[in-house]
């Protein structure tokens, strides 16, 4: 061995112990879903995230279960129920109801029109006719009560002239009670109209 080539040899000698303790920086690509743990000692040479998610990521289980449909008996409390949603739809059908308006300080509406299509029910046997007469509140509740049952007067003498027979027609006045607009006064000077029908006869 030369001379020449024995400096090189303890030159790379010399070298290699130098460089003993130099990290690996051979990255190793680890994926999400595996858990890897790093003895203390060596955490320091770890490249990689500051923060990774080592558990298993696991989608909890839906359970889906069909089933076809069947028939069951109704408990009495349902039964009675749905009796009692029956009544009340029979009941609301006998009913024809409209509204007239009127000008202020007036006893005969505005408009007729939305009384004339409903007379064919008025005057059909066994129909009861309920005529409520309301004022707006000006005035005095002595004077409005009067006006209000003058309202459900003049509607009554209307239905008559046209076939109502007089003893199927019931009248009454609220006054200045019962509001239905505390805006727009022109709406509580009305007569509200309530046509019923003999059971068991509808539209």
């Amino acid at each position: 061995m030369t001379t020449k080539t024995r400096v090189l040899l303890v030159a790379s000698l010399a070298l290699a112990g130098s460089s003993a303790g130099a990290v690996d920086v051979r990255q190793v690509v680890i994926p999400d879903s595996v858990g890897v743990a790093v003895e203390p000692a060596h955490q320091a040479h770890v490249l990689g995230e500051a923060i990774r998610d080592s558990q298993v990521k696991r989608t909890p289980t839906i359970w889906i279960i069909s089933e076809p449909s069947r028939t069951r008996a109704l408990m009495p409390e349902e039964e009675a129920r749905l009796d009692a949603i029956d009544a009340e739809a029979a009941e609301e059908a006998r009913h024809v109801r409209t509204t007239l308006l009127f000008g202020f300080d007036k006893s005969s509406p505005s408009d007729w029109a939305a009384l004339d299509s409903t007379i064919a029910e008025a005057v059909r046997a066994g129909s009861v006719v309920k005529l409520v007469g309301h004022a707006d509140d000006v005035g005095s509740d002595t004077y409005n009560q009067r006006l209000s049952e003058n309202r459900a007067i003049a509607v009554a003498r209307y239905l008559i002239k046209r076939g109502v027979s007089k003893k199927n027609i019931k009248v009454a006045g609220r006054g200045k009670r019962d509001p239905v607009s505390i805006v727009d006064s022109s709406m509580n000077r009305r007569v509200e109209v309530d046509i019923v029908k003999a059971a068991g006869k509808t539209l």
